[in-house]
């Protein structure tokens, strides 16, 4: 498995290599009518375009992930890690606890795969795994956001009073 991990680096490596060297991201200045028509055409894709798979997206296919329970432990950490690299490229942010281990995080960003999102040139789109229901967190032991979101209930209802 440490020979096929090592191959599937190199292919999200030479991918953002390509990406790198090409014009995917958007130009920094928006200074003219024709950046700034650009720009608009990407947020109304972002809004309303089409929802493609992240294996196009990327790709990267599905089945190349390979499943959690074939991995060790130290090759989830490694895979997580470089596949959330790899999702920046594209301009995915998964959002995690901050103190939550890569190697649980696999798991979630191999399901994610199976997603489809607009293909975005440039920007941010955050993709969150928690759905705020306390009773259902899939991070129990490390989100917070609940009693977060909770506590500020609390506190907004004490201006009602």
């Amino acid at each position: 498995m440490e020979h096929y991990l090592n191959h599937l680096i190199e292919d999200l490596h030479q991918i953002t290599n390509n990406i790198n060297n090409s014009d995917r991201t958007e130009d920094e200045s928006i200074n003219d009518d024709e950046s700034f028509y650009k720009h608009i055409e990407a947020v109304e894709n972002y809004l309303h375009g089409d929802q493609i798979s992240i294996s196009e997206i990327t790709g990267i296919l599905p089945e190349q992930l390979p499943p959690p329970e074939r991995l060790s432990e130290r090759q989830k950490t490694q895979l997580a890690a470089e596949l959330e690299d790899f999702l920046e490229y594209f301009h995915f942010a998964l959002d995690f606890p901050q103190n939550y281990p890569n190697h649980l995080r696999y798991q979630f960003i191999k399901k994610f795969w199976m997603e489809k999102h607009p293909d975005i040139q440039f920007g941010t789109t955050h993709i969150e795994f928690c759905n705020y229901e306390k009773e259902n967190c899939p991070f129990p032991g490390y989100c917070t956001s609940c009693d977060e979101i909770d506590d500020e209930n609390e506190d907004m209802g004490s201006f009602k009073d």
